[in-house]
């Protein structure tokens, strides 16, 4: 079974609208109480450091998402293995983002909202990862 290029395109937009929003979360929602964090042997420095590297290969692979499906009028011209590693991209930074939930879920009760935040962003970055190596099995056949 192949996509057809009309659903093929839109499933990689929605792609790059969700890995934008996990960009636009952290960055809004997270990087605020990591900069306060003041917990024992706290470094928010560096975690900020890392949170902005994690935002910059997000919004890195939303804009690739988004041109592949740009680029993609009528026929597909892109290789399986650039989705593949596309995909594998955005699913370690949703494993990295869940390293930095449970690294921060026993840090009070001022860190829940940013656990909370990072434990969706986590689940949304694993899952579009998922499906665009999903998505490289089922792109349409070049032209």
């Amino acid at each position: 079974m192949r996509l057809s290029f009309p659903v093929y395109r839109r499933m990689l937009f929605i792609y790059g609208a969700v890995v934008v929003a996990v960009a636009l979360v952290l960055a809004l929602g997270v990087i605020g109480p990591v900069k306060v964090e003041a917990s024992l042997g706290a470094t928010p420095q560096r975690a900020v450091h890392a949170f902005w590297v994690n935002i910059g290969v997000n919004l890195l692979a939303a804009a690739t998402f988004i041109l592949i499906a740009i680029r993609s009028k009528g026929r597909s011209w892109i290789s399986t293995s650039v989705h593949i590693i596309l995909g594998l991209v955005v699913l370690f930074l949703g494993l990295a983002l869940a390293d930095a939930a449970s690294a921060y879920k026993s840090h009070g009760p001022s860190m829940q909202t940013a656990v909370i935040l990072l434990f969706i962003c986590a689940a949304a970055d694993f899952l579009t990862g998922a499906m665009v190596v999903t998505t490289a099995f089922l792109q349409p056949k070049r032209a």
